[in-house]
């Protein structure tokens, strides 16, 4: 489908206010064309979520605050349009892969029904990812629509005390779409993220990472421990950056760690160099699928036996910030007995 020229970004305001007075399948539709033409124009995800922010603020600035509740869920659906939209835009990119991937795949393959089923796996993988993106980014959008409509409820059934808890939830998955936008977008780019670092102690970065676990830990009876310096570990570093690596560690060895297993996480010192590290007791990796964990999209076959969804981006998120800190990301696994992911980093001494 070829977006249309006329529409443009200054053009969401209106498309999304003709939607929320209509709730019309026509205004539902302007949004999917909206979309592309949006991506087009070089939009990421977070610009469009930013943009839907602020064009549903000046909608509903001056409704009055049960019209203002109306107003966002009908929102909520017109931003899935537009989102699915994306990932139409995304498909076109992974079939500009695929090419190239042939390209390669003639260059090295030496038999003809060796390319052809090289050409099919890619194949049933580009699908694969797309159904996986499609239901990601869907889930927080339906979790933040269930929650408004509860508001709603809440409302017309005089139980307002219940209403601050489920804007609450509602505001943590239009969060957790913002962060997996985020993912996808930093993941799709070709070299190192440029980031701006300063000097900076570790310890609390890994300290805030397994707080934001040890519910989850818990709820799936994980030992969670850590082993950290009790004085500054500091290294230059970008607190952010290195807080979304802890995370995706941390919640990569609570994904693959059966119940009654442990966590652990260690930080250390070795003359110029800081190092951490996430050792689980989980399913292990494969000697000949460790060399791939760090690719985009790539899951390996006992990632995907334990959880069928997952985006395949974590660990290559991972690698590219490590890298843009100038350090390194290794693995030591064991099939069946577990992992240790060590980050290396440059670090900061007095």
């Amino acid at each position: 489908m070829v977006a249309d020229a006329s529409l443009s970004a200054n053009d969401y305001p209106t498309s999304l206010a003709a939607y929320i007075q209509t709730r019309s399948e026509a205004a539902l539709y302007q949004a999917s064309l909206l979309s592309q033409t949006l991506v087009a124009s070089g939009l990421g995800p977070e610009d469009i979520i930013a943009l839907h922010c602020e064009s549903l603020d000046q909608i509903t600035e001056d409704l009055p605050h049960r019209d203002q509740v109306h107003a966002i869920t009908d929102a909520n659906q017109f931003l899935l349009e537009v989102m699915i939209g994306y990932g139409v835009h995304f498909k076109q990119y992974l079939d500009l892969k695929l090419q190239e991937t042939v390209r390669t795949a003639d260059a090295r393959v030496a038999l003809e029904q060796e390319r052809v089923e090289e050409v099919e796996r890619i194949g049933r993988e580009r699908e694969e990812i797309l159904q996986v993106i499609a239901h990601e980014l869907r889930n927080p959008i339906t979790a933040a629509k269930a929650n408004l409509d509860l508001v709603e409820l809440s409302f017309s059934s005089g139980k307002s005390e219940l209403v601050p808890r489920l804007v609450g939830n509602a505001r943590i998955a239009v969060e957790r779409l913002s962060r997996l936008s985020a993912d996808l977008v930093e993941a799709s780019r070709g070299e190192p993220a440029a980031l701006t670092l300063a000097p900076l102690d570790v310890v609390p970065i890994l300290q805030q990472a397994c707080g934001w676990v040890a519910a989850a830990a818990a709820s799936q009876e994980i030992a969670l421990t850590t082993d950290l310096p009790t004085t500054p570990l500091q290294v230059q570093g970008n607190a952010d950056a290195l807080l979304s690596v802890c995370g995706n560690l941390l919640s990569n060895a609570l994904r693959y760690t059966p119940a009654g297993g442990q966590v652990q996480v260690r930080a250390g010192s070795d003359g110029d160099t800081a190092w951490i590290e996430v050792q689980d007791t989980g399913i292990g990796i494969a000697p000949e699928q460790q060399a791939r964990i760090f690719e985009k999209f790539y899951r390996a076959p006992e990632a995907r036996s334990v959880e069928t969804r997952g985006l395949g981006i974590g660990l290559a998120l991972v690698q590219q910030l490590v890298l843009a800190h100038q350090g390194q990301v290794a693995v030591a696994s064991t099939l069946g007995k577990g992992s240790i992911f060590r980050v290396t980093l440059p670090r900061v001494t007095q």
